[in-house]
């Protein structure tokens, strides 16, 4: 092979892999099953809150009307992302049902992938504050709009 040649399939080489690593890193870490994208290198940017919940956990239900209030006050807001996170390991299909049954109007999360810096709680319903990547500790309990806006705003 002479030099020219082996320089073109070096450059093809680098190119491939380049092109590999670009497709990956556009790649979301993980989708809410209402089809929302996220990534952790754009939420870095935000104050993430994340509520866990269950369907058998009465505290969880009753706080979804807060919830829904709390997820339209963080939509008026560039620099914060909600999401909600089941405690049971339920398919889309299931979880899409439980969002219609009880009016869940933010994003719920089925799969969180390997890299999610939170931890299953042990206790529901759980919130945690995610600031500059520091996961905060869990606010236990039911929440309200005023209690999920004193702790992103503090």
């Amino acid at each position: 092979m002479n030099k020219q040649n082996a320089l073109l399939v070096t450059v093809a080489i680098i190119s491939l892999l380049l092109g590999g690593w670009v497709y990956r890193s556009q790649l979301p870490d993980f989708s809410s099953v209402q089809g929302e994208a996220f990534s952790w290198s754009q939420l870095n940017q935000k104050t993430v809150v994340v509520n866990y919940f269950a369907e058998w956990c009465a505290p969880c239900l009753k706080e979804i009307p807060e919830l829904n209030e709390f997820a339209e006050w963080s939509h008026s807001r560039d620099d914060i992302e909600f999401m909600a996170i089941s405690y049971d390991p339920l398919n889309d299909t299931q979880l899409l049902t439980i969002i219609e049954k009880y009016d869940m109007r933010f994003a719920v999360i089925g799969q969180t992938g390997e890299d999610f810096p939170i931890q299953l709680p042990q206790y529901l319903p759980a919130t945690f504050i995610i600031k500059q990547g520091k996961v905060s500790t869990p606010l236990l309990g039911e929440q309200t709009l005023d209690s999920l806006i004193n702790a992103v705003t503090r």
